[in-house]
């Protein structure tokens, strides 16, 4: 079994966590509110005071955090991973939703420092990173794709290689944007409903049902029809802009266009406008109603 740093343990991270120590791996772990980790030692894990402390002689450093900044924070701080007596060999995997310009920093500053870097961005939201669920997109070696496979399986159900490094988290950024287009649709459309006179209980049935049924659909039209939202915040509107700027940086970037990406993520900055970043995703219609009352 494997030594594992974990650096974060916030509504993610803490169910990786848990799993890695289903799977019997050592795990120590950083996250700057010490106070969120302390529940994790009771089930074995170890809590270091900064991320120096808990990537020294790890087999896996691994990190699932916020953003850039704080990524950047936790792997070249003053007291920062990459500052750890670090076992030749070992992997550094990032597996935060983070830019493709931080990932290619990073792997640089990783290599220099003898370890195999990997970024291994996830998709699923904490419930299914709960099951052991998630599905990983991989960026790096083969070879380090593959040794690590075992390691992984403990919070996976599938990783795919997209190919060398930053291949994940571009793969990752195209996604999430994709998946913001969905959840925008969504909304719009039941709100379109709503506004027409449709009972949008039988609108989400139709949605979910019909070719326009994506996983993200079925989840948020539901939540949409029964006002009924995730407690706590699985995935706020705050956090899609995020995603979203990243991505569409990335896509314009390599010369395609996100058309649709920029519009997707102007209708998420009316959450924001209207105090509700912070918010369930799913209650973008909410915004919506605001909006055309205020257009009426």
């Amino acid at each position: 079994m494997a030594t594992i740093a974990f650096l974060g343990a916030g509504m993610m991270g803490q169910p990786m966590i848990r799993n890695f120590l289903r799977g019997k791996h050592q795990v120590t772990v950083y996250n700057r509110t010490v106070e969120k980790a302390r529940p994790l030692e009771a089930l074995g894990a170890s809590v270091a005071a900064s991320p120096k402390a808990a990537a020294t002689g790890a087999d896996v450093i691994i990190s699932s955090l916020t953003n850039d900044e704080a990524s950047r924070a936790v792997w070249t701080g003053k007291d920062g991973a990459l500052q750890a007596g670090l076992k030749s060999g070992a992997f550094a995997i990032e597996s935060s939703t983070v830019s493709l310009e931080w990932v290619a920093e990073l792997s640089e500053l990783a290599t220099a420092k003898g370890l195999r870097f990997l970024d291994c961005p996830v998709a699923g939201r904490p419930d299914v990173a709960e099951a052991g669920q998630l599905k990983i997109f991989a960026g790096g070696e083969a070879s380090d794709v593959e040794a690590l496979r075992p390691v992984l399986s403990a919070i996976s159900k599938s990783v795919m290689h997209l190919g060398g490094v930053g291949s994940g988290i571009t793969f990752k950024l195209i996604y999430n944007v994709m998946g913001a287009i969905h959840v925008a649709a969504c909304a719009e459309g039941m709100f379109a409903c709503e506004a027409a006179g449709i009972d949008i209980a039988v609108a989400a049935e139709g949605f979910s049902t019909g070719a326009t049924g994506s996983p993200h659909v079925v989840r948020h039209s539901r939540y949409m029809a029964e006002n009924k939202h995730e407690d706590p915040v699985q995935f706020s509107g705050r956090m899609r802009i995020k995603d979203v700027d990243y991505g569409i940086g990335l896509i314009e970037s390599v010369g395609a266009q996100s058309v649709i990406g920029h519009a997707t993520r102007n209708v998420f900055a009316q959450m924001v406008e209207h105090g509700m970043g912070d918010h369930n995703d799913s209650e973008l219609i909410d915004t919506l109603r605001i909006a055309h009352q205020r257009a009426s």
